[in-house]
């Protein structure tokens, strides 16, 4: 019974340290998908032009967007570039044939973006 005991006891042993490696190599992949996903969404917001990008470039580029809303009857899209701290995203506000008339990108959130209509005399939404 001891022996089995102890066979028991080393095989949860490995197990432990298995799982624990695997996580640990788990975190090192996420860290460097995180890069390529910020690097990735960096070069997609520094490529966009105002009033001659479109929603569908972005998407090409960035797959489908994290959220896909309505501000004051206009259309905005973001996708989420980064969830751990700080949050990086790119958002941009479209206009009805969704070519992107603003953007946002890694701004801090103690700087409100308040989404504005460059394309067509630079009214806010308001």
């Amino acid at each position: 019974m001891t022996r089995n005991c102890r066979q028991a006891g080393f095989a949860g042993s490995v197990l432990i340290a298995l799982l624990v490696a695997g996580c640990a190599h788990s975190n090192a992949a996420t860290n460097a998908s995180a890069v390529d996903s910020t690097t990735a969404f960096r070069t997609a917001a520094r490529s966009v032009v105002l009033c001659k990008t479109t929603e569908v470039d972005l998407r090409r580029q960035l797959g489908e967007p994290t959220r896909n809303g309505i501000l004051h009857g206009a259309r905005v899209v973001s996708w989420i570039a980064r969830w751990d701290s700080p949050t990086r995203y790119l958002a941009v506000l479209l206009d009805d044939r969704g070519v992107v008339v603003d953007v946002y990108w890694d701004i801090p959130t103690e700087i409100p973006w308040v989404p504005t209509d460059q394309c067509g005399g630079g009214r806010p939404l308001s």
